[in-house]
């Protein structure tokens, strides 16, 4: 059979606070498997990451990337097979890949200039426990995102205090145990007892604190945080992937010296009424402490040596991950909004092929 079904996301129209149904079109495109681009690849792709930065990218507004352009596929990272090739010296079919801009769809064309997002998978390279997937999670943007952001940004000493917010999530979870892993003592905020619960008995943090709880009782965030702290001392490190509520009550919890790391804003994203900023930011000014923000993709020429090291500490059983997989490119909506209501645990991954995988994919 030479004529593919490619189920596909578009992006029809610009979200307005909360992504819905009626910013996408679920479309059905034919590919001829014999019409292959010019020294190009078709992939089938298999997993899909759902990321918080998706909600920027459906904006019109200045980003570190270009909008996502209406009638066309929602940008993602995607891992896949290649299943036809223009350059089978390059790229042999069967070759699993990584495709920075493989899109939410089943099957991808890469011309043959956009190969430099297409790299090859080295499957000897991670423990036979591992799937694929984990390329998308705690080896690949995620992963990295923890590792440059608190490493390079953070700049952690051992005995550091480190608040991480979303600690239940992809990339808290790893800044939280890579933190624990430089001799930090580590605190988390999530959304749920549960997620509470399993950051500390998976013993990720030392100590989880459920933000809408502190936020809601007779006391308040900043209080939990202070009472979390050695002797109430403060936090020397914040790792920040929410914002909003959460920044403020850090910077008031600061000690001399502090470093704010900004990663993300997630409670910001859906705002109608535009971005809530810091009101406590004079605190970086009296307790001598920076505040900055950081893209991974700045980090691209340390990604081999920062995977090396992951992996090490995933095969070790000194990080863990979870992954939480959702089943159908038709589901895309579903896996993204399980981002903004806290719904998910860990990273989320939209798995687009119905194909019984073999092993390690």
């Amino acid at each position: 059979m030479s004529r593919l079904i490619n189920k596909r996301i578009l992006l029809i129209r610009r979200p307005k606070g909360k992504p819905t149904k009626e910013d996408f079109l679920l479309d059905n495109e034919s590919i001829d498997i014999n019409d292959c681009p010019v020294g190009g690849v078709i992939i089938e792709i298999l997993y899909i990451s759902i990321d918080p930065a998706m909600r920027g990218w459906m904006s019109a507004a200045r980003s570190y990337l270009p909008p996502v352009k209406l009638g066309t596929p929602m940008r993602a990272s995607c891992i896949g097979r290649i299943i036809a090739s223009d350059s089978p010296e390059r790229f042999p079919e069967s070759t699993m890949v990584l495709a920075d801009e493989g899109c939410v769809q089943c099957y991808a064309r890469i011309e043959a200039a956009n190969l430099r997002f297409v790299h090859a998978l080295r499957l000897d390279s991670i423990p036979v426990t591992v799937r694929s997937s984990a390329f998308l999670s705690v080896l690949g943007i995620t992963g990295l995102t923890a590792y440059f952001g608190f490493l390079r940004k953070g700049m952690p000493q051992a005995g550091d205090t480190v608040l991480v917010s979303g600690a239940a999530g992809a990339t808290g979870s790893v800044v939280s145990q890579i933190a624990r892993l430089k001799g930090c003592r580590v605190i988390g905020t999530a959304g749920t007892d549960a997620k509470c619960r399993w950051l500390e008995e998976s013993q990720i943090v030392d100590v989880a604190i459920n933000y809408k709880t502190a936020s809601s009782s007779n006391g308040s965030l900043a209080r939990a945080i202070r009472n979390a702290c050695p002797t109430k001392r403060g936090v020397d490190i914040v790792f920040d992937n929410v914002g909003g509520e959460f920044l403020d009550a850090a910077l008031s919890n600061l000690n001399r010296g502090a470093r704010v790391v900004l990663c993300g804003a997630i409670s910001q994203y859906n705002s109608d009424e535009g971005v809530q900023g810091p009101r406590n930011y004079m605190s970086l000014l009296v307790n001598r402490a920076t505040m900055s923000g950081f893209v991974v993709f700045d980090y691209k020429s340390e990604y081999r040596t920062a995977i090396a090291e992951l992996s090490g500490w995933v095969a070790s059983g000194q990080v863990k991950f979870s992954e939480d997989i959702v089943h159908g490119v038709e589901n895309f909506l579903a896996a993204l909004t399980s981002l903004f209501d806290g719904s998910n645990k860990g990273k989320v991954i939209l798995k687009a092929s119905s194909e019984q995988l073999r092993s390690k994919l």
